[in-house]
């Protein structure tokens, strides 16, 4: 049986007018619509026309019939000119180390050149180098980023976290792509992420495009350019190669690797990452990252600088904790390296010496409570990887115990006698267990 439409329905629905029969009302409506659509389009195109008027208005300089240009328009000759009158610094080093502060830091001096919107360029590329953490592998489209801009991030975890359940382990191991060995906290991890003086990328058409690139966000009278990527600590052989091709003068490539803690390093990238991007890293997993990382450094160092007899001049090797520590006297040597005169106080507030602190605290409160697990966990990060990190650097994993009670015993204010001795104890068990 045919329902009737509610009462209220029926008063407010359109319909036809008395005498007037559906198809005549149906033929009258489209009548009107006929009708109102020029008046629509025409209220449509005047808001368009008004809205950009008002644009270009208050962005005068901007051409907004033009996409946003992505670099300078320079030649071959203008790049050389500048190559041979500029020195081109590149920070690198693993995500999360600091390296956003030591830049900041460095562009403080008057002749020293960070990636920023430049004045008089296009406002709408200006939000570009602030939502990258004005980090060159993204401003440019020469060089691979190594997948550390999650573009398609998630799907591509998804692919693999299901490849490794259908299939054997040794049919994953053949391809990365299934073992995720893109992004931030992997990047590493896969052998092929590296690019060294024998690239086929070293040309002079990709050494004009990636200096326009980069030149559009560089004050090019600034004597020295700065450029920061975590990627830069498996391409120094790289950059500085490109940088030097058709000069008569050496590479105006320089480098600053900065290291920190590798501890801190995996669990600050634990926490960024969160638990929809890095549920699938473990603490090995992020450790051997920058393990591998720093490895592919030192080899770079070993097979391309040294072995081609560049000075130490050329790259400096920079731990993050004695940039904290003493960071005027650490920018000063940086300075008298890149041949800058004059010192740049830091201002107070911008470095804070205990930023390594929170993150200790938070491992070693696991160490401390998490029972036999957390202990025999830690044994293993020590066995694998303390003398891989003792190779590359001055960090010893095995003196994590030292590290621990300063973090929860010299640190803390609210442990009563009997929790600290507790504490110490279970520590120097620990520390006796890898001085042996």
């Amino acid at each position: 049986m045919r329902q009737r439409r509610p009462v209220v329905e029926e008063l407010f629905r359109p319909g036809p007018d008395a005498g007037e029969d559906e198809e005549e009302y149906r033929k009258r409506m489209k009548r009107q619509e006929q009708e109102m659509a020029p008046y629509l389009i025409g209220i449509v195109l005047f808001i368009a026309v008004a809205v950009a008027a008002v644009l270009m208005w208050w962005h005068p300089h901007i051409d907004f019939h033009r996409a946003p240009a992505s670099k300078r328009d320079l030649e071959k000759g203008e790049v050389l000119a500048n190559l041979k009158n500029h020195t081109i610094l590149h920070v690198g080093g693993l995500h999360y180390s600091g390296l956003t502060l030591l830049s900041e830091l460095l562009i403080q001096h008057p002749d020293l050149a960070g990636m920023r919107h430049q004045e008089g360029a296009d406002k709408r590329k200006t939000h570009w180098v602030s939502d990258v953490a004005n980090d060159g592998c993204y401003l440019q489209t020469v060089i691979p980023n190594f997948g550390t801009d999650h573009r398609q991030f998630m799907l591509w975890k998804s692919l693999s976290k299901f490849a490794k359940r259908i299939l054997p382990e040794s049919t994953v191991e053949r391809f990365p792509w299934m073992k995720m060995r893109q992004g931030i906290g992997r990047f590493a991890l896969d052998p092929g992420h590296h690019l060294d003086d024998s690239s086929s990328l070293i040309n002079s058409r990709a050494q004009v495009h990636l200096f326009s690139e980069w030149a559009l966000f560089w004050d090019l009278s600034k004597k020295v350019l700065l450029e920061k990527s975590p990627s830069n600590v498996v391409l120094s052989p790289f950059l500085h190669r490109l940088w030097s091709l058709d000069l008569e003068t050496p590479s105006p490539g320089r480098f600053i690797f900065q290291q920190r803690h590798p501890l801190a390093v995996a669990i600050a990238t634990k926490i960024k990452l969160g638990a929809q991007m890095g549920d699938d890293l473990s603490l090995a997993d992020l450790i051997e990252n920058w393990v591998m990382a720093e490895e592919r450094r030192a080899k770079d160092i070993e097979s391309y600088f040294e072995y081609y007899g560049f000075s130490k001049d050329v790259y400096r090797i920079l731990q993050f904790e004695d940039l904290l520590r003493e960071p005027d006297k650490v920018l000063g040597e940086i300075f008298q390296w890149l041949g800058l005169a004059g010192e740049v106080a830091v201002l107070k507030g911008k470095v804070m010496s205990d930023v390594n602190l929170k993150h200790f605290k938070h491992y070693c409160n696991y160490l401390v409570h998490g029972g036999h697990v957390a202990v025999d966990e830690h044994h293993r990060l020590v066995q694998s990887f303390r003398q891989r990190v003792l190779a590359v650097s001055s960090y010893d994993l095995g003196k994590v115990p030292q590290l621990c009670r300063e973090a929860l015993v010299n640190q803390a204010s609210d442990l009563n006698y009997t929790e600290r001795q507790e504490i110490k104890t279970l520590l120097a068990e620990e520390e006796l267990d890898f001085s042996n």
